[in-house]
């Protein structure tokens, strides 16, 4: 890599749920956004406006701004609007597999090779859309109930919104159905700490999309044995991963800093119960 080129490092995604997310429309993702806090609670979070490709099809309650700009929801910064976006982009970027959906061209210029089938790319598609969502364990446990409250009580809840609905979908085992994924999938400013020079879309440096809580208790067993948290994976703890949150998280995370040692215990066992 040329010397003083910018580059960023991510995890790569949790891929359990999706297909509620999916199902979301617009208007409930909107409905969390205050993107100039008029509550005045210092919490902004808004939607990642981007262009899509023209492959990708309009989604129930989709909502097109002004400038033909569509809402982002899926990736570490909402910049893709679908699950074939987001598996096109994987066979494309992350693989170099060619789909006539999107490919590369050769180096003089030449279109490459079709290397994966429309109907394959679909079958992982709709794969993705049906893994099941996280299921919350030990939930009417006193310290987890309690490890609850605190949550709310620090205020994480205002990004990491616990329930959200689903609209009218293709899928009807999606349809109008009530999750619990524990984000509002909306680009939140995480102070200069979080500002790693890196953008898609609308999305500024050090703005990120709230990552969805479900299955965290969970993802050490498929790292390992360890946690790797945050978008880059810097974070080796839940604690550690809180204490680094700034910009408009560094209230709750001030608040968690300054819970007894029992609290934390009770918020932590909370959020690995998810």
């Amino acid at each position: 890599m040329p010397a003083g080129a910018a580059s960023s490092s991510f995890m790569p995604p949790a891929n359990t749920g999706l297909g509620f997310l999916e199902a979301v429309t617009d208007a409930t993702l909107l409905a969390n956004s205050d993107e100039n806090d008029s509550d005045g609670d210092g919490i902004s979070g808004r939607p990642n406006w981007i262009k899509v490709p023209a492959y990708c099809k309009e989604r129930n309650g989709t909502i097109v701004r002004n400038d033909g700009k569509y809402i982002g929801r899926f990736g570490k910064k909402a910049a893709v609007y679908d699950l074939l976006q987001q598996t096109v982009n994987a066979y494309n970027q992350d693989m170099g597999v060619n789909s006539t959906y999107e490919h590369y061209n050769t180096y003089n210029g030449q279109e490459a090779d079709v290397e994966v089938a429309n109907e394959t790319v679909q079958h992982v598609v709709f794969y993705l859309q049906t893994l099941k969502a996280p299921v919350q364990r030990t939930a009417d446990a006193p310290d987890i109930t309690e490890g609850k409250q605190i949550f709310t009580n620090i205020h994480c809840g205002k990004c990491h919104v616990s329930e959200m609905q689903t609209g009218n979908f293709s899928i009807d085992a999606l349809s109008n159905k009530t999750f619990f994924p524990y984000s509002d999938f909306l680009l939140h400013d995480m102070g200069p700490g979080m500002n790693d020079g890196y953008t898609e879309g609308t999305a500024l440096p050090a703005e990120w999309r709230t990552p969805p809580l479900w299955g965290l208790g969970l993802s050490k067993i498929s790292q390992g044995g360890n946690y790797f948290l945050l978008h880059d994976g810097r974070a080796k703890s839940i604690e550690e991963a809180i204490a680094l949150h700034g910009g408009e998280a560094g209230q709750s995370s001030k608040a968690f800093q300054q819970l007894t040692a029992s609290d934390k215990n009770k918020l932590i066992k909370f959020l690995e119960s998810l």
